[in-house]
């Protein structure tokens, strides 16, 4: 544990500030606090040190320099533990502060009023991130404190290890303050491109703003320039990575072995999904995977788009073509209003964030994973039923939840023949989608076809249902408490199934 001998205050929110002074005054805290915290402190009747006195300057240019200074972030960041930062310190008369307490600038608030762009920036704090990221960064000796309702926690921490906190306690605050400055530093630089006018058409609706901010860290499809057509739109981009991000699946399932591969995504769903020996093929097997909503669809493809290949879109309303590559010809061909984008089709692993009321959800990209997989029926899979099922999973993978998928197989060709996804239950995925799209395909016999599903299947009617089609392969996750009834009902109906291991929602 590590004892607070110093504290810097510098807040704009007063908020508890008396009390949290009145414990650390208890443990015979030093307080060193900048501008109006100091003002508050002193009349309050507690005895403070300038931040001036550290820095060695008085506030400068109207307030915008008060706490920046190498002395004070010496004193934040020096290592207490490493006896050449220990030694250096005393060389250089840094004495280490041990808590920060800062809270920012009301940028938010500027935004929320709509104030003017001169009062916005005036509003960016720069000390305030400065302070607390130094010491956020140093929390295996330095104690942060970003916001009033950690005043409470701190006090406890405090009192209770007798003006010490643990590093458990300080590395939590540490996250905190990241947290915090991650938020203020996007809400800044979305105000900022906004400003510049580097906006989206709009969001996902006309009278919706939108803009995409481009992560410096993991280039990927938001750092893809379009080659030609209308600038891309908020929800031009969801469905663009959608398609992406299901062809870079299949493009590593196939491993060195890539053949063409074809994804069209309709509202943030693939539609048609095809792997086959020609480019053409691919593109027409995945086209007729739901022609209806192939119309006005996103493309993506593992191939470069030639003349040829531009040919097949002549007569076909497309809002974006994602390839490695196309030729001078192609891009002739195709029409001037289809977004045309070059794509690496290595994924890049990263953190997916989804916004919610009020913050953001953050996860690790699903990944796809067979090593896992075993038959659990008696009937079992051949070396090809088992390479279609691992197709059927990929496919059902990026389908929205709950989902099915059926995929068939001719030679070294596999296709997603059709699919239910975004239903609350299995069942209905089965008997109102897929039974309907077999039908209007004229489709009869499925019993060459694999059913593959996102989750496992609750009770055996899904089973049920699917032999009334008259599948015979199904691949699932398997993990459900009535997994022995399902395995039982499968056997009975004469079907071989085949669990993973790995659960692939998709909300």
């Amino acid at each position: 544990m590590i004892l607070i001998k110093r504290a810097l205050l510098s807040v704009s929110d007063k908020t508890n500030l008396l009390s949290l002074a009145q414990t650390l005054a208890s443990q015979n805290v030093e307080l060193i606090a900048s501008g109006g915290t100091a003002k508050a402190l002193s009349e309050a009747g507690f005895k403070v040190t300038p931040v001036e006195n550290l820095s060695g300057n008085g506030e400068a240019f109207q307030g915008r320099m008060k706490t920046i200074s190498f002395e004070i972030a010496s004193a934040l960041l020096y290592r207490r533990d490493d006896p050449q930062d220990v030694a250096q310190a005393a060389q250089l008369g840094v004495n280490p502060i041990d808590l920060v307490v800062v809270n920012l600038y009301h940028f938010h608030e500027t935004l929320i009023k709509q104030a003017a762009l001169e009062e916005c920036v005036e509003n960016i704090d720069i000390g305030g991130p400065t302070m607390l990221r130094a010491g956020a960064k140093n929390f295996h000796s330095v104690t942060v404190l970003c916001e009033p309702s950690q005043y409470a926690e701190f006090q406890k921490e405090f009192t209770a290890h007798h003006g010490k906190t643990t590093l458990a306690f300080r590395q939590k605050c540490a996250a905190k303050v990241y947290t915090m400055t991650a938020f203020y530093d996007m809400a800044i630089a979305g105000y900022l491109t906004q400003q510049s006018e580097d906006v989206l058409r709009y969001g996902e609706n006309p009278h919706q703003k939108a803009l995409v901010l481009k992560d410096p860290f993991h280039p990927g499809l938001a750092h893809a320039q379009a080659l030609q057509g209308k600038e891309m739109s908020y929800n031009n981009y969801l469905d663009a990575d959608f398609a992406l991000k299901t062809l870079q699946d299949v493009h590593a399932w196939q491993s060195g072995n890539a053949l063409p591969t074809a994804v069209v995504v309709k509202h943030n769903t693939p539609c048609g999904l095809a792997v086959a020996e020609t480019p053409l093929r691919a593109l027409e097997k995945a086209w007729k995977g739901d022609q209806k909503s192939s119309f006005g669809g996103i493309i993506a493809l593992n191939f470069p788009v030639t003349e040829e290949v531009a040919n097949f879109f002549s007569a076909k309303f497309i809002e974006v073509i994602l390839a490695p590559s196309f030729t001078d010809s192609a891009r002739e061909k195709l029409k001037k209003n289809c977004r045309v984008l070059e794509v690496n089709l290595q994924a890049q692993s990263a953190w997916q964030t989804r916004s919610i009321e009020g913050g953001l959800l953050l996860q690790q990209q699903d990944s796809f994973d067979l090593s896992n997989e075993k038959v659990v029926t008696t009937n079992t899979f051949n070396s090809e039923k088992q390479k279609l099922a691992g197709f059927a999973m990929l496919a059902v993978k990026n389908l929205k939840s709950n989902a099915i998928a059926l995929c068939q197989q001719e030679g070294p060709e596999f296709e997603l023949l059709t699919m239910g996804s975004g239903q609350t239950n299995r069942i209905d995925c089965i008997e109102k989608l897929i039974t309907s799209r077999l039908q209007d395909k004229g489709i009869k016999d499925v019993s060459h076809v694999v059913l593959a599903s996102d989750a496992f299947f609750p009770f055996a009617d899904s089973v049920q249902v699917a032999a009334k089609l008259g599948i015979k392969y199904i691949i699932q996750p398997g993990g459900s408490v009535k997994d022995n009834e399902v395995i039982n009902e499968a056997n009975k109906l004469g079907i071989a199934m085949m669990f993973t291991g790995r659960r692939h929602f998709l909300h």
